[in-house]
């Protein structure tokens, strides 16, 4: 069993970690904090034989914030369950509490603790993090838009053009748009994989992801449809045949405020054309924009109602907000 000796000794060592490391400027010495001495103590009640001292450690330990996240990391590793578990309340509990610079370490921590060794560390992680799956998933959405990509949340209107075979709200994430304005790296697709359903992720040619990483992607999002785009054109439709490769290319959806909205294209039209070349179907006409530029005008051919008619259509980017 994890002795209190031992917590003493990690605790004693991050303190003197923290303390004594060299630095490489004065700069970062100013950034290095002593852990107060009364939330070591609080750490090592976490395995005290009273009950109301732990109960007393486990209430008082939120307040710290970041700073005990990595010890009660460590405490997570030893043979005390309760003590374990103690520890995932009290960092869900900085979760909760939202302070800035705390909650995205605790956040990271949780997830980390979801592929604990100990099996009874990791199921308990995952709880934690179903709790808040709304506010994991808004939080998700907010870097996601501050790291350069694009998210389109479903609508009301969305929903009545082309209902989705699930039961999906207004508000929930529908796709994302990966291209060259992405600047979080392959450390910020961690947040892409917060998303607990996504119907589709476009990956726009000039993207800085490495392959790998894109690879990874696809293994995180088992239910997601990946799609390359080789330019950030776009006309802002959704497919309404079922089979894409077979049937004529039928309008569904029409995303409000995007090049077919601005053009007139409604929702149960059949493209024939796009800008004098044959549109057999929703991917050759995917293949087609992708031959052009975001701002390039075309003329799409397409009968509504039986009628033959011509609209000029400015493409709009996947990469405008």
């Amino acid at each position: 069993m994890l002795t209190r000796v031992n917590l003493i000794a990690g605790c004693a060592l991050i303190t003197a970690s923290i303390l004594h490391c060299e630095v490489s400027n004065a700069k970062d010495a100013e950034k290095t904090t002593k852990l107060p001495q009364q939330a070591i103590e609080y750490i090592l009640d976490l395995e005290s034989d009273d009950f109301k001292t732990r109960e007393k450690a486990t209430r008082a330990l939120p307040e710290y914030g970041e700073q005990v996240i990595e010890p009660l990391l460590k405490v997570t590793k030893g043979d005390s369950l309760e003590a374990s578990v103690r520890a995932i309340l009290i960092i869900e509990r900085i979760y909760e509490l939202g302070k800035k610079g705390s909650v995205g370490k605790a956040e990271d921590a949780l997830d980390t603790l979801t592929k604990a060794a100990n099996p009874s560390v990791a199921v308990r992680a995952e709880e934690a993090i179903d709790r808040h799956a709304g506010f994991r998933e808004a939080r998700a959405v907010r870097e996601i838009r501050k790291l350069g990509g694009k998210v389109k949340l479903w609508t009301a209107e969305d929903i009545a053009q082309a209902p989705p075979s699930d039961n999906i709200l207004p508000g929930q994430v529908r796709y994302l748009v990966l291209g060259a304005k992405w600047t979080g790296g392959e450390k910020g697709l961690r947040f892409i994989k917060r998303i607990s359903r996504l119907e589709a992720l476009y990956v726009i040619k000039g993207h800085p992801i490495p392959e790998p990483a894109i690879d990874d992607l696809h293994k995180a999002l088992p239910g997601t449809h990946f799609q390359d785009r080789d330019s950030d054109a776009m006309l802002g439709i959704s497919s309404g045949a079922l089979s894409v490769n077979n049937d004529p290319c039928k309008v569904g959806s029409v995303t409000k405020g995007l090049a077919a909205q601005k053009a007139g294209i409604q929702s149960g039209d059949i493209i024939t054309k796009f800008n004098n070349e044959e549109v057999e179907h929703f991917e050759s006409l995917i293949d087609l924009i992708g031959k052009k530029e975001a701002g390039d005008t075309v003329d799409i051919e397409l009968y509504r109602d039986g009628v033959l008619m011509t609209l000029k259509v400015t493409l709009s980017s996947w990469l405008d907000k």
